[in-house]
């Protein structure tokens, strides 16, 4: 076994423990206040992006980013030594250190990932507005939420 392939199941392990441990964690959602006539303004958004794209007004919605296991397991094996028990020595003393914040990343992302299944996210930024309607290729959030209410008869 590679030392790469040893280090993927030492994770993998431990995401898999991470992520059913609190899998049960409801994903938050959040209000966007409106008094304009027209249809009811949305009541959850959550945004899907990766680390690449530069996002705005984002204070009202849950943001997953879709790259952050891939880039969580870069941290974390960074710099691993060749010698597979002390590799897996390392990694999990790391985890450790990182404790519930690395709990709460792994849950963001893998809820983030199965959002975006679920869903059907065919590219990045995506934007959700109340479970059913998506928009693409908008990174700022109050514009998105402004196109969709346009969409739907609405002054944004």
């Amino acid at each position: 076994m590679s030392r790469r392939d040893a280090w993927r199941l030492v994770l993998a392990t431990g995401i898999a423990a991470l992520t059913f441990g609190v899998s049960a964690q409801a994903s938050r959602s959040t209000e966007i206040s409106s008094v304009q006539s027209g249809p009811p303004a949305p009541v959850k958004v959550e945004v899907f992006t990766n680390a690449g794209i530069a996002l705005a007004n984002v204070s009202t919605a849950t943001v997953y980013q879709l790259d952050a296991l891939q880039r969580l397991e870069a941290e974390l094996s960074q710099g691993l030594p060749a010698d597979e028990a002390q590799a897996q020595r390392i990694a999990q003393q790391r985890m450790q250190r990182m404790g519930a914040a690395l709990q709460q990343r792994v849950a963001n992302a893998s809820q983030g990932l199965m959002l975006a299944r679920e869903y059907g996210i065919e590219r990045v930024p995506a934007v959700v507005i109340d479970g059913k309607a998506i928009v693409y290729g908008v990174a700022d959030v109050a514009a998105a939420v402004a196109a969709y209410r346009r969409s739907q008869g609405a002054r944004p």
